[in-house]
């Protein structure tokens, strides 16, 4: 019984689950949540769940209908006698069918946990939703109520319920409710306090509504899938103290047949003379607790509330997983990439990476190949799904493997081949020789530390300095990267600081070793256009001083313009066209980099922004010829049927131009000599 004084285990409140890459969330995510519900109820434990619940249930329905005897007809003269095939499991001391008693049993060992789980809910969501969301002097006292009730042993508190109303099945109910009310309405109130966050309750509150409707139409069915978990995990719990109350002789009373009380009347009268009776309702009580448990894992599975066990977890074949490093498999091509010179500081070379779902393997990123050379920023530009992340990310291999492998290519970090390393090798290059700026500093950043001990751990992590000498070190950069008072300033934590801080200290981190490359995946996305302006100032001007290359990783053209040397268009997975800025803004080769054009602020002729019409494709779903095909105005049927490579323009003044200046155009379209793109006058 000590079990029920902490309760099952509870779902974690943040309800956090490790999010994946945006071109894995785009194949299907309703076909996915259907996967992933018939894969967890199709499971052995949860098939064993389903079928014991389901028997039992029709146990409790038709039990009278199931076996002749009646589960209080008592005979002395056949008392206590072993398994016939007249009593299949024998009587009891006062010659009453164990069969019998145990089928009857079946009725209250339902309808009990489900009573008290659902009093218990009736109780518990409004006193959850009410302190959750209200806050404040509200949340304080009735939480005080609530830790009261938590205070008092369980066993003990339910044994004073049942004291005070008296003996009896229904009682026993009412005292359970008592007991689990605390504990849920403290899980809803933890639940409704994240969801209050989001920013849908904040869009709901400007429309007007009323917290009465916030908290039943928009709080509760996004916390109802955790609660539909911790209430088959209660179902459990309420079925052992159930059969300890009747037990100790508080719950259901003599003549009805309960499983508890048919284990004390086994003990007391049966324990010496046939101790087998014992086992009976034991095994029924122990099966019907696994069985609810293993619906309450199944659940936990469908609603994506813990990421799937490995068992669970459907390894694709030739896939070595391992934790911090992508997978490589991509047969001898490491070799031949190294032995060519390179001045660059990054070169990527056909780089292909798959993710692994239920239909097979399907390519992310298709042969993507690009140079950064010292000094130098390339824009790395695309809509949402167009592969930029997932590049970025394969570069430092911290793509999670399974789903995801890369399967083809080279990265080269000065003559070094970033695919051939073991993860002690990378964790040396990663921080050291490549950093990363993310997004989003604030979730990137520790909330329980100061900026200055997470920039000074990277230093002592890889330049061996004592902590002192790190600590300066991380104060002079974030001196470097304008922030001003930076002895103060590196005292305190994120969340006192600025959204332009913030990301100003996450460049600070990133410049902490001295890397030959920076890869920065969309850095100005959440800032105001002031401090996006000074983060990209910054950026250039650690490029020229420090001799950086930056990958910048972004949709924003407008960005793209003002900071970046040369820029790479990505769409589908593939790579569209790649030149100098000032090329693809005033001459684009490609009808998707027109398109990007005139949907950014950079329209030409002073024209409004104009949509691209249609979607990225999905990755199960890729058009055979060119991929931008379906939404391109410039169509042809041989753009439909033939796939298009990557390839210098045909302008052939242009292409001696470019080589002068060691540059090249590139193009992905069959028809970029005869199309005549608008960009930017």
């Amino acid at each position: 019984m000590t079990s029920l004084a902490s309760g099952p285990a509870t779902p974690s409140e943040s309800g956090g689950t490790t999010s994946n890459p945006r071109p894995l969330s785009r194949v299907g995510s309703r076909q996915g949540s259907s996967r992933r519900w018939r894969r967890a109820f199709l499971t052995p434990s949860a098939i064993f769940g389903l079928a014991w619940i389901g028997l039992v249930a029709v146990a409790a329905i038709f039990g009278h209908w199931l076996t002749p005897h009646s589960p209080f007809t008592q005979n002395l003269g056949n008392a206590s006698a072993g398994m016939s095939a007249n009593n299949w499991l024998g009587t009891d001391y006062l010659g009453r069918d164990i069969f019998a008693r145990i089928i009857a049993g079946a009725s209250v060992s339902l309808w009990v946990p489900a009573a008290v789980v659902g009093l218990s809910l009736v109780g518990a969501i409004p006193i959850g939703l009410i302190a959750g969301y209200r806050g404040g002097r509200t949340d304080q006292i009735l939480m005080r109520l609530v830790d009261s009730g938590l205070s008092f042993p369980p066993l003990v508190m339910a044994m004073a319920v049942v004291a005070v109303l008296g003996a009896g099945e229904e009682d026993a109910v009412i005292a359970l409710a008592v007991v689990f009310t605390p504990a849920l309405a403290r899980l809803v109130r933890g639940q409704t306090v994240a969801v209050r966050a989001e920013s849908f309750v904040e869009a709901s509150r400007s429309l007007g509504s009323s917290s009465t409707f916030i908290s039943l139409r928009r709080v509760l069915p996004n916390i109802m899938s955790v609660l539909v978990v911790q209430a088959t995990l209660i179902m459990s719990t309420t079925l052992i103290a159930e059969a300890g109350l009747s037990f100790l002789g508080l719950g259901a009373q003599p003549p009805a047949a309960t499983w508890g009380s048919m284990l004390q009347q086994a003990y007391s009268y049966s324990l010496f003379v046939q101790p087998w009776s014992l086992f009976w309702p034991g095994a029924a009580i122990a099966l019907t607790v696994l069985a609810f448990n293993s619906l309450g894992d199944a659940f936990t599975s469908a609603f994506g509330l813990v990421r799937p066990s490995p068992s669970q977890r459907r390894r694709p074949r030739g896939i070595r997983g391992r934790r911090g490093l992508t997978a490589v498999e991509r047969g001898g091509v490491a070799s031949e990439a190294v032995a060519s010179p390179t001045t660059a500081c990054l070169e990527v070379r056909d780089l292909s990476v798959s993710v692994a779902v239920e239909a097979g393997q399907l390519t992310v990123v298709d042969g993507v190949s690009l140079t950064i050379e010292p000094g130098e920023i390339l824009g790395l530009v695309g809509e949402s799904g167009s592969g930029k992340t997932v590049t970025s990310m394969a570069v430092m291999r911290l793509l999670p493997s399974p789903p995801f492998v890369i399967t083809g290519g080279s990265v080269l970090l000065d003559g070094r081949d970033l695919l051939s390393m073991e993860l002690g090798e990378m964790r040396k290059v990663r921080g050291s020789d490549i950093a990363m700026v993310f997004q989003d500093p604030m979730s990137s950043l520790n909330p329980a530390q100061t900026v200055g001990a997470q920039i000074s751990e990277a230093i002592r992590l890889h330049r061996g300095a004592s902590r002192r000498e790190a600590w300066q070190r991380a104060v002079d950069l974030l001196d470097r990267v304008g922030i001003p008072d930076a002895a103060k300033r590196a005292r305190s934590y994120p969340h006192q600081l600025s959204g332009g801080m913030r990301q100003r200290v996450m460049i600070a981190m990133a410049l902490s070793c001295g890397p030959r490359l920076i890869i920065a995946d969309e850095p100005t996305t959440a800032l105001d256009v002031t401090v996006q302006a000074q983060v990209m100032q910054l950026l250039r001007d650690l490029a020229r001083e420090e001799n950086v290359a930056v990958l910048f990783v972004t949709h924003d053209l407008a960005v793209v313009s003002e900071l970046c040397d040369r820029v790479v268009v990505m769409y589908a997975g593939q790579i569209v066209e790649s030149a100098s800025t000032a090329d693809v803004f005033v001459a684009p080769r490609h009808p998707y980099t027109e398109g990007l054009i005139g949907a950014s602020r950079h329209s030409s002729d002073g024209r409004r922004p104009q949509a691209i019409l249609g979607q990225v494709p999905q990755l199960d779903n890729m058009p055979r010829g060119c991929r931008f095909a379906p939404r391109c105005q410039y169509v042809e049927a041989a753009c439909v049927s033939t796939p298009q490579v990557l390839a210098p323009v045909a302008d052939e003044a242009l292409s001696r131009a470019l080589e002068k200046q060691d540059q090249q155009q590139l193009s992905r379209c069959r028809r970029e000599h005869d199309l005549e793109l608008g960009g930017v006058r």
